[in-house]
């Protein structure tokens, strides 16, 4: 692959590969003919006319008319939430006609549905399978605690199924959601094969496709069974009916599912309990007979069938609704003693009050980097030799040559649109894609479910906990993601028709993300998701000065303090390519050894080693891997001294050393030189005490404070004594009036406290995995017990198995 632009690689690949697109789990779909895509835009776009027949009645202005009804077929598209199809509404019938928030609701309803229905009947054949079946694992350890969590839901379930206890579940299931391309159907079919190697207990699975999915022959292999919608796509699913009648209607799943336990699946007659593993079974929430989510209710409700095996079930997906479906009202469709239209023995264990924890340990990100790198480009560049680090579905297209050709889809699906989205792009109004955007590059904090499961299922968050009241979630490390997001956060970029924004922009509208209450820092973190930012936005300058198509990383460290300390203002970030600096003048030769910082994304790390002891921190396995990958990362909430850690690398080539940039973040109105000089003091004593050489920088935001001439900076001198590989301590003041409006943005927003933590340490979990029992990975330092639910033992055994399972497997090494 060449340096050339990525919208030149698109146009030069051939019609067979123009005409495919990568659906939500990164397969490829065929392509719609024009007739059926002419017809679906036909359907979708009625109920949006309604609505402007509606607000036009009685006037005949036909011109304006035409108008809005343009503006509202090239604005509304499937992707969108209700409340924003709403809102949209709303602010179009302003000033041409007063509608009750009754009729906004009902055409919002219409139109939001008018989609959803077009999407439920679409029957396009997919290939299931992208290198599942001949893609090694790269290590046990997924496999293993995936394992553990069936059999950990089988015995807590149904030990009590002879006695008068009731389980405390509502029923043997458990949810496996993350967003697409990290690997489910994967972890599934290596359990489905491999769980006889590895457990003691004799279980079986089978795997099950749902949905009205064509498979390949392929997609075939995978699969055991299919549970396809039993409701005609045609028949009125919707209206209401009777108790009996639903009662009659749930009977047919019963006993739909009896028939594909008892003859559509070959089981072995010793099994201690069998696994059910539904794939893609978010196609199990579909709304029917006026009862939200009626096939799942009713599968959920078979499980608890007493019947001569025993059954669990996993439903892997990527919609969060599979997560938190509510737990009330099934009486509807339970079978009763009373009903007489129940057929044999129906004897079903009580319904317990909780959900059993959906698995979340999902570690691939970066799986794939001890491989060697087979690449094809004529020249190697940092984006593509980090694109191992990341996501393993995007490596995997890239040795296919299938990942810049899918570059527009992936952006499209981080946009939260339909990956087919034909012509204009318009995403601006959709607040939940700004927030996606900016959390893709500096987690931002948790949410509301409904707003997580919008990220999940239409883009690349991962969901890794769900509570009452919130979903909490995390971006891992990904440099496609990252970079795409980069470019998305500059004005002068593009790619096909979507246009990016400039800084300005997106800090404003991360103020609007916050004030609103769309999104809440974890407690103490606003000012660090700020200082974050302002860190990627003064690097982008630099890198848009380097390189137009984003693929060089590395920045030169005076250069970039120099921007840091100016408050962005060396360049104008507007500006057009031909007057921004080039790779000369942004990194001069000198007689100096070139130290560079590479980060464009910042993760959250929750290992609790570097708390008291930063010697992990200078490990060079370590460091490399997030220099190479673009990455610096949050440390856990309330974690002393430092807040953020970011790789420097010193000299290149076979001399280069990596040290760690540690941030000590401090947002306040006023912090003096001589509270800044001790905080670099301490800094410093703490890395020589850990043998650590570091570059430590005390960060001051949001403060008009004037230092004094004493305060210790960043100079000639500094840069002097890392090549000395000495640890030096600074302070960084980011300017009140900065180019971005970051620091007056923080002064106007106050702080949200008492907020959950995420859990997302997984990658750097794997990266310090270089050598036999690493300190870092102790189980009783690297991770806060309490943060993983009740039961304590559980942050332990999940530290020795990632450990022993990394180390141990002969492909990792």
């Amino acid at each position: 692959m060449s340096e050339k632009d990525d919208n030149s690689n698109m146009e030069e690949d051939s019609v067979e590969e123009t005409e495919r697109t990568y659906n939500e789990q990164g397969v490829i779909t065929a392509a719609q003919t024009s007739d059926e895509v002419q017809l679906s835009q036909q359907q979708q776009q009625q109920a949006i006319v309604d609505f402007v027949d509606h607000i036009f009645e009685g006037k005949n202005n036909q011109t304006e008319r035409d108008a809005v009804l343009l503006y509202l077929q090239t604005t509304i598209n499937p992707s969108l939430t209700f409340e924003t199809i709403r809102g949209i509404l709303g602010g179009t019938s302003s000033g041409r006609r007063s509608l009750s928030d009754k009729e906004l609701d009902d055409f919002a309803r219409a139109i939001k549905n008018s989609f959803h229905n077009n999407n439920d009947s679409t029957g396009r054949a997919v290939t299931i399978e992208y290198q599942i079946t001949n893609t090694e694992l790269s290590h046990n350890c997924d496999l293993l605690s995936f394992a553990k969590h069936v059999e950990t839901l089988a015995t807590e379930y149904w030990n009590n199924s002879n006695s008068n206890e009731s389980p405390p579940y509502v029923a043997p299931y458990f949810c496996f959601i993350q967003s697409s391309g990290m690997g489910k159907t994967k972890l599934l079919y290596e359990y489905r094969n491999k769980q006889k190697n590895f457990l003691a207990n004799n279980v079986e699975s089978k795997l099950i496709l749902v949905g009205n999915v064509h498979t390949d022959p392929m997609g075939e292999s995978i699969y055991d069974a299919k549970y396809a919608a039993l409701t005609p796509e045609n028949a009125d699913s919707k209206r209401n009916i009777s108790d009996e009648e639903l009662n009659e209607e749930a009977q047919k799943i019963f006993n739909r599912l009896d028939t594909l336990v008892t003859n559509d699946l070959k089981w072995e007659k010793n099994t201690t309990f069998r696994v059910l593993l539904f794939d893609e079974a978010q196609f199990l929430l579909k709304d029917e007979f006026g009862m939200k989510a009626f096939q799942f209710r009713c599968v959920r409700i078979w499980l608890r069938k007493i019947q001569k095996y025993k059954y669990v079930a996993v439903f892997t997906g990527t919609n969060s609704g599979l997560a938190i479906f509510a737990i009330e009202a099934d009486r509807k469709v339970e079978p009763s003693l009373s009903s007489r239209k129940m057929d044999g023995d129906w004897k079903l264990m009580p319904k317990g009050s909780i959900l059993f924890p959906h698995f979340v340990m999902l570690t691939t990100i970066g799986c794939l980097a001890q491989r060697r790198q087979v690449t094809d480009d004529q020249i190697a560049t940092e984006y593509s030799e980090a694109i191992i680090h990341g996501r393993p579905l995007f490596f995997v297209m890239k040795l296919d040559k299938k990942l810049d050709v899918n570059l527009p889809n992936i952006l499209l699906r981080m946009l939260l649109l339909d990956g087919s989205a034909m012509g204009e792009v318009h995403w601006e109004n959709n607040l939940n894609t700004w927030f996606n955007i900016l959390a893709t590059r500096v987690q931002m904090g948790i949410t509301s479910i409904a707003v997580t499961s919008d990220l999940v299922a239409k883009g690349y968050a991962n969901l890794t906990h769900v509570s009452p009241d919130f979903a909490h979630f995390t971006y891992l490390p990904d440099p496609v993601c990252a970079r795409l997001a980069m470019g998305m956060m500059s004005g002068g970029w593009k790619l096909g028709d979507i246009q990016g924004k400039s800084p300005s922009i997106w800090v404003g509208k991360l103020g609007e993300i916050y004030s609103s209450g769309l999104c809440q820092p974890e407690k103490g973190d606003f000012g660090e998701v700020l200082a974050g930012l302002y860190f990627l936005l003064c690097g982008d300058i630099l890198r848009h000065g380097l390189d137009d198509n984003l693929k060089t990383f590395s920045v030169d460290l005076d250069v970039c303090f120099d921007l840091l300390t100016n408050g962005g203002k060396t360049y104008a970030t507007n500006a057009p390519a031909a007057k921004r600096p080039r790779k000369e003048e942004v990194s001069k030769q000198s007689s100096k050894t070139p130290i560079t910082l590479s980060c464009i994304q910042f993760c959250r790390n929750y290992l609790r080693s570097y708390e008291t002891d930063w010697s992990y921190l200078g490990d060079q396995k370590f460091l490399r891997q997030l220099y190479t990958s673009g990455i610096a990362f949050f440390t856990f909430a309330g974690c002393r001294t430092i807040d953020a850690v970011l790789p420097l690398r010193i000299g290149k080539g076979k001399s280069e050393k990596y040290i760690p940039c540690l941030l000590s973040i401090k947002s306040r109105i006023y912090f003096s030189t001589g509270e800044a000089q001790t905080l670099c003091a301490e800094m410093k004593v703490q890395a020589e005490n850990s043998n650590l050489q570091a570059l430590c920088i005390v960060v001051v935001f949001g403060s008009s404070f004037e230092p004094k001439k004493d305060e210790p900076i960043f100079n000639s001198d500094t840069y002097s004594l890392l090549e000395k590989k000495e640890t030096v301590a600074v302070v960084l003041r980011i300017p009140v009036e900065d180019e971005f409006g970051i620091s007056r943005m923080y002064q106007q927003l106050t702080r949200n406290n008492d907020l959950m933590e995420v859990y997302g340490s997984h990658s750097f979990i794997r990266a310090h995995t270089g050598k036999p029992n690493p300190p870092a990975l102790h189980p009783m330092a690297a991770l806060r017990v309490s943060s993983l639910g009740p039961d304590k033992s559980l942050a332990q055994s999940l530290l020795v198995t990632l450990s022993e399972q990394w180390m141990l497997s002969p492909s990792s090494q």
